[in-house]
């Protein structure tokens, strides 16, 4: 099975605003559909709660499940915990559950991944 990145732009680094959802795609969501996000997360300044995965201190690549509610662009939202950090975000991947379930085992032994070597969505 291939697997489609429905990151419009996974390269590119996009910043993240505190308690302010930011989108990192320009692709609807579909109510209803569960997905896998994946990116690349950096933060300097702080530790902050990253709304989906939890706590994030350090750069490092964060990856959760969400089952879209609205059909809006996917977006990030986080919350300060300390610090006065700065948040960006690049490399991602987001694709549907299914797709990431039918390919896991090689989703998941990625260590680094750009998002522009698969089909983009």
């Amino acid at each position: 099975m291939m697997v489609t990145n429905l990151c419009t732009s996974p390269s590119s680094t996009i910043t993240l605003s505190a308690d302010r959802w930011v989108n990192i795609t320009t692709i609807p969501k579909k109510p209803g559909t569960k997905y896998l996000v994946s990116a690349y997360v950096n933060v300097t300044g702080g530790t902050i709660s990253l709304r989906g995965y939890g706590d994030v201190s350090a750069s490092q690549r964060v990856s959760y499940p969400l089952t879209a509610s609205t059909a809006d662009p996917m977006s990030m939202l986080y919350s300060v915990q300390s610090g006065n950090p700065t948040v960006t975000v690049t490399n991602m991947l987001i694709c549907t559950w299914d797709e990431y379930q039918a390919n896991k085992t090689l989703l998941d032994g990625i260590g680094y991944f750009t998002g522009n070597t698969m089909p983009l969505a």
